[in-house]
């Protein structure tokens, strides 16, 4: 079991130069959990997308609703006044927090190329490629 950052989910579902990596991390290791923030965060990631390549408003969310489909049952609520504490602890956001304290509380690596996390987190928390090994 690994906690899944954003990023990673962005990359499985989405081409992107590291969509191979992400698909290699899924096979190594199905079982992704995510605080319930994902959802918020990935939106914003493919509106940002969908603006930039004009991409029809429907596809965008067909795609969405695919995605949340796909990781149903994956999602674990976080509280935020955990999350708040492992910040100011960590020096990551309060979005971040919420993946570190999910990894912690279950004992798992993150997997994620937030530089800042990666940075702040290191026995929590590794890149993509470093999962491979």
């Amino acid at each position: 079991m690994i906690v899944a950052d954003t990023c990673l989910v962005v990359h499985l579902f989405n081409e992107t130069v590291l969509t191979s990596v992400a698909q290699k991390i899924q096979k190594k290791d199905a079982s992704w959990i995510l605080p319930l923030l994902w959802q918020e965060e990935y939106a914003n990631v493919i509106s940002r997308l969908a603006r930039k390549e004009s991409r029809d408003v429907h596809e965008v969310i067909k795609h969405f609703s695919y995605v949340l489909d796909e990781l149903r049952g994956s999602e674990i609520v976080v509280d935020s006044r955990k999350a708040l504490k492992i910040s100011i602890e960590y020096k990551i956001s309060v979005y971040d927090a919420h993946f570190v304290g999910l990894a912690l509380d279950f004992d798992v690596m993150l997997v994620t190329e937030d530089k800042e996390v990666l940075k702040n987190c290191r026995a929590i928390a590794c890149s993509m490629h470093d999962f491979l090994g």
